[in-house]
């Protein structure tokens, strides 16, 4: 007995295309419609010209140099600026207001006493200076040294000077105190404190020191003030000449 099978339509041939060539070309045409529509891709970065790294790589420096500043440790900007010394010696010498420079002057016999003014109307000199300093004492006391330098013509006039005034009574080149030109209460003059000279060459040094605090011990005090007035007479180095 022939069992009656359901039938099924043929099956194409594996060389028939799936679609006919027409349809192919229609859809060609329309993907190639859409991809005319599509938008433009987004424009590629600008490249870095030479002058764009150049201004990069000074940002880069500025940058560095700034962070390397910060990072430094700072100074105070109070910093007290260290000042120059006179020559070093005993004491600690400096200048007071009333006369901070030098004074100068020709006329020597007009700042003189006794013999010493005497002496300079004969033997004029050819200039003056003097400087007015101060200085503190072990035990706190102040005193002043008037310091001058006297440039005779020759150096013979300036040994005949420096042993007149060596002498006592017979006057001197004046400090600053009896000159008028300082005022230091209650002294009228730095003579009676300690005196001190040296000659060099055609100049010669004299020095006078005293202190308004006297102790009462006056041939120590007298000591004691030649001894600043020896120490003094190194100022003249500054200002001599």
């Amino acid at each position: 007995m022939t069992q009656n099978l359901p039938r099924f339509p043929p099956r194409p041939s594996d060389t028939a295309p799936l679609y006919p060539a027409d349809e192919l070309m229609k859809l060609q045409s329309i993907m190639d419609n859409r991809q005319g529509h599509l938008p433009p891709p987004p424009p590629a970065p600008p490249r870095r010209t030479w002058l764009g790294k150049a201004l990069a790589l000074v940002g880069v420096a500025v940058v560095s140099g700034f962070v390397w500043w910060v990072l430094q440790p700072s100074e105070p900007i109070d910093k007290p600026v260290a000042q120059p010394q006179k020559t070093a010696g005993e004491f600690e010498f400096t200048t007071v207001g009333q006369l901070p420079e030098p004074v100068k002057d020709s006329d020597c016999a007009a700042h003189a006493t006794g013999q010493t003014q005497a002496f300079f109307k004969t033997t004029p000199c050819l200039q003056l200076t003097r400087a007015f300093y101060t200085a503190k004492l072990q035990d706190g006391r102040a005193v002043y040294s008037s310091v001058s330098v006297v440039k005779m013509r020759n150096a013979e006039e300036a040994r005949q000077l420096r042993e007149l005034t060596q002498k006592d009574g017979t006057g001197n080149v004046k400090d600053l105190v009896l000159d008028k030109a300082i005022s230091v209460p209650p002294l009228t003059t730095l003579a009676n404190g300690g005196y001190a000279s040296e000659q060099r060459g055609q100049e010669v040094v004299i020095v006078e020191s005293d202190s308004p605090n006297k102790g009462t011990d006056a041939l120590a005090h007298n000591k004691e003030m030649k001894r600043v007035s020896a120490d003094a007479i190194r100022l003249a180095s500054s200002f001599g000449g």
